[in-house]
């Protein structure tokens, strides 16, 4: 079985990041994000650059939307980059993302072809709902702006994967949508229709040509993500296994329209000291057999499921990112 990561670590030097995760992730690893390193390369800032009238204060440590004239100009190049079909401009610099750009150079300097390289992009949810106008109104609330907003997320992730292919080193390229937030929608806490949901992540995965998934950390309305044209969908087995078994049907039509569910075994928390990949094996089996007497195949189950930790690594130290990546290695080649 394949295991691969959410992304983020607790690392401070990226090349350390990225041989720590190569030498683990063997089959598909993820390039580092590296929070801590960095307020630029927290995962609202990180994919700022460009994203119309949205400000990165990295001295106060915030990301906000400010309306002004320059705006109408900013909204004016992303739909013409998007209707062009041009990356460039919406790139990733170096000092956002030190980990992806080491990565690139590690993997294209090493003569292995990997089955899946993986990257991940802030998702459109999430961002518009964490990032606030002067009047503390979530971005996403705001037609004009939300619309560029996931062209501009859209615009990156179609950058990101070229720049991945480019090394020539993957056989296949991954893009995961990181939606923490999805675990608000539905709630009394955010007026947003599931039909909202979808639309943005179909919008996000328009253009390209990679599998395309998106991980949330926390329980939240399956059936949506199933719904959003998705190739993967990524949940926290660990925790909330229980919330998957409720959409039994949805999940069955996924895996067999080609799906792929990620199950998040390895705990991304100090749990991590507790756990052994025998251990979380056999929570693994507890959960097909949960599912498939929901009525999921359990051909199609086993055949169509990857590993990875429940969430990103950067609340752990380096020990315990390490511990994690390693166990989610161990488990990959035991089941």
């Amino acid at each position: 079985m394949l295991a691969t990561a959410i992304g983020s670590l607790p690392h401070g030097d990226p090349d350390k990041a990225c041989r720590m995760t190569l030498r683990f992730l063997e089959e598909a690893p993820a390039w580092p994000q590296l929070p801590r390193r960095s307020f630029l390369e927290n995962m609202y800032a990180q994919y700022s650059e460009g994203m119309p009238g949205v400000v990165v204060d990295e001295a106060g440590r915030r990301v906000f939307v400010r309306r002004g004239e320059e705006v109408f100009g900013q909204l004016e190049e992303v739909y013409r980059a998007y209707l062009d079909g041009s990356t460039e401009k919406f790139a990733i610099g170096e000092d956002h993302a030190s980990g992806l750009h080491a990565f690139v150079r590690e993997v294209t300097s090493q003569q292995v072809t990997y089955p899946v390289l993986k990257g991940q992009v802030t998702g459109p949810i999430s961002y518009g709902l964490t990032v606030l106008d002067e009047d503390k109104r979530p971005m996403l609330y705001d037609d004009q702006l939300a619309d560029a907003m996931i062209r501009v997320l859209n615009l990156k992730a179609r950058w990101m994967e070229e720049l991945l292919r480019d090394t020539g080193r993957a056989e296949q390229v991954m893009i995961f949508f990181d939606e923490p937030y999805l675990v608000s929608v539905g709630s009394a806490l955010v007026s947003l229709s599931r039909e909202r949901v979808v639309e943005a992540l179909r919008a996000c995965r328009e253009g390209l040509g990679c599998l395309v998934g998106a991980h949330c950390c926390g329980n939240t309305d399956w059936s949506i993500l199933f719904q959003a044209g998705l190739d993967v969908v990524n949940f926290d087995a660990y925790h909330y296994m229980e919330s998957m078994s409720l959409y039994p049907e949805e999940l069955t039509a996924f895996l067999e329209n080609g799906g792929v569910l990620a199950w998040g075994l390895v705990p991304s928390t100090e749990e991590v000291y507790q756990v052994n990949a025998d251990v979380l094996a056999r929570r693994f089996e507890e959960g097909v057999e949960l599912l498939v007497e929901r009525g999921v195949p359990e051909d199609t189950l086993r055949e169509r499921s990857i590993l990875t930790p429940s969430c990103g690594l950067e609340g752990l130290d380096e020990e315990g990112a390490e511990r994690a990546y390693a166990i989610a290695s161990q488990l990959a080649h035991l089941l």
